[in-house]
Parts: C-alpha cells; sequence; structure tokens
C-alpha cells in the first residue's frame, strides 16, 4: 500500500498548497462541536443511533482513533477557540472566576480566538450555538472576532422556564437579545437554521467563510422531538450492559479499536440491568430514547448544511471537522445538587429535566474508563471526522492522536494565515500545537511532538507522552501510569513497576503546570461555586458500595 499513498498524499499536499494561494479560492471551514457526546455515540464510532450524515462524512474523510479534549465544556471550548491550554487561555477550571488570571473564567485577551486570527486573512467569521467563555460581560462572540453570530447557552430545549441568570433570554444575535416563543422552537433546530441562514448570506460575498458550529446538543436535559423519539421505542430495553457489548463487536469490525481491544472495567456503582424491576428498566429505557434522538436531529441539521453547501456549489472547497468538548457525562440530574430545577412530565418533554446518568454514559463511552470530568479515556477521548473533498482520503482511518489545542494551527495553515506576533497592542502567547494536515492528507499516521500533552481539571492531572499516560484524580495525589499501546481501557496500572517513568513524566507535568498557570487545587478548592462542588463530588466512585441506589 505505501508506494501507492505516498505519491496521493504528496499530491494532496501539492493541490492544497494551490488551494492556499493566494490566487486560488480559500477553503471555507466548518468546525462542528457536539457537547456531552460519548467517544460510540456515532454509526461511524460503533453506535446504532441513526447519524447518516456524520457517517458520510467519516466514509468520505478521515477518523481519528485518538483525539483528545479537556474533559468539560469550557476549558474545551477555551482552548478548541484560541489552541491554548485552558489555564494559559484563563478559562482553567470552568466559566466561574476563581481569582487568579488562568482561573478567571473567559478568554483572555492575549489568547487570540480562531474569529480573530481567520479575520485577518479575509474570512467572515460565523458562530452558531454555545459560546461558553465570557464573563464578566467580557470575551463575548462579537467581541472577540466573530462577525455574525447567534448565542444559545444549555438549557430547555423548547423553553427557557429554567433560565436565572437576570437576562431575559439566553438568545443573542449579532450582539442583541433575541426572544423566542416558548414552545415554538427546538434549539438544536434553530442553531442548524442560523448557520445555515448565515451560509447562504455569505455566499453572495467573494469572500472565504468560517464557520463555527456550536451544537448544545445532546448535553441534558434530555428534550427531543416526538417524531425523533418514536424512531427509538424499545431498542434500548436490552439495557447498558448489552448494549456496550454491542457497541464494542461494533467498533472492532469498523477498526477503531484492534480486535484483542480490552475494555475498561465496570464501574461498582452501575447496576446489572438484569437486576432492575420492569419498571425501573422502562424509566431507564425511554432516557436513552431520547438521547439518541437528540444525537439525530443533530445529524439531520448536519445533513441540511451539506445539502446548502451543495445547492451553493462550494461543498467542494469547504473543510468540516467534527468532534466533542468532553466524554458522556456520570452526573445524575435528579440526585445531583438541589435536585432538577423542574422535573413535570414524560421524559422528553417541555417539563422534563434528566440526565442519562452514568448507566448510560458507561455505554456511550465503550469502551473507554469514566465519564466528563475524569481524566481517565472515556472522560476526554472524542470521535474525530474531519472531510474536505479531493484533499482528505476517503475512508481513512488514523490514530492521530491528536488534542484541541492542534485545531488552530491546522486551520491557519489551511488559510495561508500567520499566526500575529502582534494583535491589538497584545503580544499574543504562541501555540503550543501541531499542524494536523501532515494526518488528515496521510502522510503521517499520528501527530509528531516534541514534547508531551497534557491536562489539568480541578486537581485531575494526566500527562500522555508516547504510549505512556499519567494520570492522577483529586483528592488523591497518587499517580498511575498505563501502556496506553497495551491497554487503552486502562485496567492495569503500572505505576510501581516502571518508577522512572513515573518521576520522568511527573517532572514534566510540574513544569508545565508552572509555565501554564496551573496550582494545587487545593488551594482554590474554598473558592469553588457550590453547585459546581457538589457537581464534582456526586461523582467521586466509591468502589466499596456496589449497588447503585435508586
Amino acid at each position: 500500500m505505501k508506494p501507492f499513498i505516498l505519491p496521493l498524499a504528496l499530491a494532496s499536499v501539492t493541490s492544497l498548497q494551490a488551494t492556499t494561494d493566494a490566487r486560488q479560492p480559500k477553503p471555507n471551514i466548518i468546525l462542528i462541536l457536539a457537547d456531552d457526546l460519548g467517544y460510540s455515540d456515532l454509526g461511524s464510532y460503533g453506535s446504532e443511533i441513526q447519524t447518516p450524515n456524520l457517517d458520510r462524512l467519516a466514509n468520505q474523510g478521515i477518523r481519528f482513533r485518538e483525539f483528545y479534549n479537556n474533559s468539560i465544556s469550557a476549558p474545551t471550548r477555551a482552548s478548541l477557540l484560541t489552541g491554548q491550554y485552558q489555564h494559559k487561555a484563563g478559562v482553567g477550571y470552568f466559566a466561574n472566576d476563581l481569582g487568579l488570571p488562568a482561573y478567571q473564567g473567559y478568554i483572555n485577551p492575549e489568547s487570540l480566538t480562531l474569529g480573530e486570527v481567520l479575520q485577518t486573512a479575509n474570512y467572515t467569521t460565523l458562530l452558531s450555538g454555545k459560546w461558553h467563555v465570557s464573563g464578566k460581560e467580557v470575551s463575548l462572540p462579537w467581541q472577540r472576532g466573530f462577525d455574525h453570530s447567534f448565542y444559545a447557552n444549555n438549557g430547555s430545549y423548547f423553553d427557557q422556564g429554567d433560565y436565572q441568570e437576570g437576562r431575559k433570554t439566553p438568545y443573542y444575535l449579532d450582539g442583541e437579545e433575541l426572544l423566542l416563543e416558548p414552545g415554538s422552537y427546538y434549539v438544536t433546530d434553530e442553531i442548524t437554521n442560523q448557520a445555515i441562514r448565515f451560509i447562504q448570506q455569505e455566499s453572495k460575498e467573494e469572500k472565504p467563510f468560517f464557520l463555527y458550529l456550536s451544537y448544545t446538543a445532546p448535553h441534558w436535559p434530555l428534550h427531543a422531538l416526538p417524531e425523533d423519539i418514536e424512531k427509538y421505542k424499545g431498542k434500548y430495553d436490552i439495557g447498558w450492559d448489552q448494549l456496550r457489548e454491542r457497541r464494542l463487536e461494533k467498533q472492532k469490525e469498523l477498526g477503531i479499536i484492534p480486535a484483542d481491544f480490552t475494555p475498561s472495567i465496570k464501574n461498582n456503582d452501575i447496576p446489572e440491568w438484569e437486576r432492575l424491576s420492569y419498571d425501573q428498566k422502562q424509566l431507564w429505557s425511554q432516557r436513552m430514547e431520547v438521547f439518541s434522538a437528540m444525537v439525530d436531529r443533530m445529524d439531520q441539521g448536519i445533513g441540511h448544511i451539506l445539502r446548502t453547501l451543495e445547492e451553493l456549489k462550494i461543498d467542494d472547497n469547504t473543510l468540516i471537522i467534527f468532534l466533542s468538548d468532553n466524554g458522556a457525562p456520570a452526573e445524575d440530574l435528579i440526585k445531583w445538587y438541589h435536585g432538577a430545577i423542574r422535573n413535570t412530565g414524560p421524559v422528553g418533554t417541555i417539563g422534563s429535566f434528566e440526565s442519562q446518568s452514568k448507566n448510560w454514559s458507561y455505554a456511550s463511552n465503550t469502551p473507554f474508563r469514566d465519564f466528563k470530568d475524569y481524566l481517565y479515556e472515556g472522560g476526554i477521548c472524542t470521535p474525530f471526522i474531519a472531510w474536505l473533498p479531493g484533499k482528505i482520503q476517503a475512508g481513512s482511518i488514523a490514530k492521530g492522536t491528536g488534542h484541541i489545542i492542534d485545531i488552530a494551527p491546522t486551520l491557519y495553515e489551511l488559510a495561508g494565515v500567520k499566526y500575529p506576533k502582534k494583535y491589538s497592542n497584545t503580544t499574543p502567547h504562541p501555540l503550543p500545537g501541531k499542524s494536523l494536515l501532515p494526518v488528515l492528507l496521510g502522510q503521517q499516521d499520528e501527530v509528531n511532538r516534541n514534547e508531551p500533552l497534557f491536562w489539568e481539571r480541578a486537581g485531575n492531572r494526566a500527562v500522555r507522552s508516547g504510549k505512556w499516560k499519567l494520570t492522577s484524580h483529586y483528592p488523591d495525589y497518587t499517580w498511575e501510569l498505563y501502556d496506553l499501546e497495551a491497554d487503552r481501557g486502562e485496567t492495569n496500572n503500572v505505576a510501581r513497576q516502571n518508577h522512572e517513568i513515573v518521576s520522568q513524566l511527573s517532572t514534566q507535568y510540574f513544569e508545565w503546570a508552572k509555565e501554564t498557570g496551573v496550582v494545587d487545587f487545593s488551594t482554590l478548592e474554598e473558592k469553588e461555586p457550590p453547585m459546581m462542588k457538589e457537581f464534582r463530588k456526586s461523582k467521586l466512585q466509591d468502589p466499596i458500595q456496589p449497588m447503585f441506589a435508586f
């Protein structure tokens, strides 16, 4: 195969260089981010959920087996938008101000956004969907390089009866409040429709566009349209144990994981499906039916956008990248904090307010360990799809080992823009990531790095260097070491057998932490908002307790 692939890769590079030449039209770019989507929740990554449009992008483009985010929403979005580690960007903890520059909760001026940099390359910059990296009325999309924006926060998908931030609405169109009639819309569709409107408008201009399409789906609350829920009636009566087994087998058939892959061990607090009563099974099945309907509707929206590109005859010059902000979540809204904000009516309807909980997320994150907010693979691994007709070889699957800090340098290289040394009297932080283009174009199987990848989230820590992954989870400071080539399910901690590697990687971690602004989380915990503290503590596992309390 290699003698055939190499000329193809070189031809792709030549074609790409022509695309980014000043005499040729620059490619349009669409960056799609899902919210709380697990690694196996797409058909092309092992799911039974109907995602034909994303599967088409995967089959006509490339999938990565290994691509990393920051395990939770705001820190991931900060890194995605700036190419910086989240602490360097100012969003080290979450969208909350903990009193230090690295933890202020919104993007700082030294961390340039994709919108700001691509504007310098004559791109029209667009946002439709969730933002989640602003605070104190600072760092809003229209302040950070986006020409047009539909800004939509998380909350109910049908109305904003749960929205309690002192404003009339969480929706903004180009910086102006946008009032939507409760019960007359579904947020996923609104995000799609606004994106299509932006694309149609910009197609009239002789400029390329960058669209950040940031869905709130399938983040809780579990809300979906009846016609979508109907597709999945009865499909989850098999329970999470069998669902995970089926997805695991499909992932092996697809080549997403090797045939001899050892999956993670089931969490002790997830019950055996067969031990539930009939009524419990029915209630739990309904949750996953609605979750799947939410993913389905998002995929339908992506299909509408693809058809719009085709109708405008710009699809063959548009890069599309798709990924998720973290792994599937563990939180159970009925038990978490003070309980659900409201919860009346069947799951999925306008008055309900439920989540899929770690029981179904155990299947969503197949074959990995744990959930959103953790730094095991289940918390930080995302499906990653890239599509660029004529440039990316159709049906490719690569190891990749990419990270969200790599997307900014990738898009800048593709757009032919130099990262500014000065911007509005500010000296921007240098970019720590690497361009993904050599992997996207088939020149190499994974990103070549001179340094490890690093993570920190609320005291949880991790380092990835080659096949090795070092991690610890707050408040326990004990390092765990995993050989991800042999054990990506993280079932065998080999730290005791590899003291030198633990020492080397932990030293590198602390050097990175000092340079990036990370501090010991115990010094910040007292400043943590009560709701977020409860959110974090509610997910701590107790291996002594074998049963889940209903």
